[in-house]
């Protein structure tokens, strides 16, 4: 049974009053768990946790997909997160407000790291960097590795972050069983539109993924690319019963990495033993062709960065 929350003193200042509310939408929807809302929002347990712990303003990213995942009205929480963070700022520090540092543990045990944990994710930091220098000459790949083999890590605390270091979009999704309304509401995010437009847009065109993952990219910016990161594609094969809405998604994601101002990047992550299901679409074996990167055990070095590193951010060693 999961553990109870600690309690939040309602007078605690804006972030505990935004916990608390985050709470209050998590129970109308049902209180479902902190690894159901993770399925649902591609953050780790720990993150989606910690938005609603009280101890500091979540990112407005994490603020987003938590209210998605609760059902919640994105427009007005991003006006909500938007006055939270402009309070905070006027604030003198030390206040009381708790806004000061996190106190969130320096291991995630099992869960996969997020891209609010890139300062504790170690042990495979040349892979991030690998990825984006094959990214400059392939805008398709795929990283391919056993299940466990921390994928889901390198690619939401490692190369999301990375390509937003750059000054690159970034968007990240898994399919689940309607990769069309992912899709369609993380661009939406994005862009801010509704996503229920984009849903129309892009189911008519395989095209229009391309086209829409364009618009974010020039968006404000004259040399910017967009980075779409497909996490757990095997989904693809495994909820998604839609033949149609399957076939859709496969077609158009090479199809936006092949358009024509090399704009938009997109990676898989994808699990090994579904590498036979990828064989049978031909859009596929022809974009994975010398696209490709294996994620293998870490070596001794590695393991102890895992260990040590994570413990001197926190001021444990």
């Amino acid at each position: 049974m999961p553990r109870p929350e600690r309690a939040i003193d309602p007078g605690g200042g804006v972030v505990a009053q935004f916990a608390l509310e985050l709470r209050e939408i998590r129970r109308a929807a049902g209180n479902p768990g902190y690894r159901e809302l993770a399925r649902r929002t591609h953050y780790s347990p720990a993150t989606l946790a910690a938005a609603a712990a009280g101890n500091r303003l979540p990112s407005l990213a994490v603020t987003l997909a938590y209210v998605r995942a609760c059902g919640a009205d994105e427009t007005t929480w991003r006006q909500c997160w938007h006055t939270a963070a402009a309070e905070l700022g006027a604030q003198p520090a030390g206040t009381g407000s708790g806004d000061g540092p996190a106190t969130r543990p320096p291991y995630l045990g099992l869960a996969a790291y997020g891209s609010d944990d890139a300062d504790l994710f170690f042990g495979r930091d040349h892979l991030p960097a690998a990825l984006i220098e094959r990214l400059a000459i392939r805008p398709f790949l795929a990283l391919i590795g056993a299940s466990g083999s921390g994928k889901s890590s390198l690619l939401r605390a490692g190369l999301l972050p990375a390509a937003a270091a750059q000054g690159h979009a970034t968007l990240l999704i898994t399919p689940g069983a309607h990769p069309l309304r992912e899709c369609a509401t993380a661009l939406g995010t994005a862009l801010e539109i509704p996503s229920g437009d984009l849903i129309t847009e892009l189911g008519d065109d395989v095209g229009a993924l391309g086209a829409a993952l364009r618009r974010l990219a020039t968006a404000g910016h004259d040399d910017r690319r967009a980075l779409l990161i497909v996490d757990q594609f095997e989904e693809v094969f495994t909820l998604c019963t839609d033949e149609q809405e399957r076939e859709w998604f496969i077609a158009a994601l090479p199809a936006a990495a092949a358009g024509p101002d090399d704009r938009a990047r997109v990676v898989l992550g994808l699990r090994a033993d579904f590498y036979a299901h990828c064989a049978r679409h031909g859009v596929l074996v022809e974009a994975l062709q010398d696209g490709q990167v294996l994620v293998g055990p870490m070596n001794a070095g590695e393991l102890r960065e895992v260990v040590t590193r994570p413990a001197a951010v926190a001021g444990l060693g």
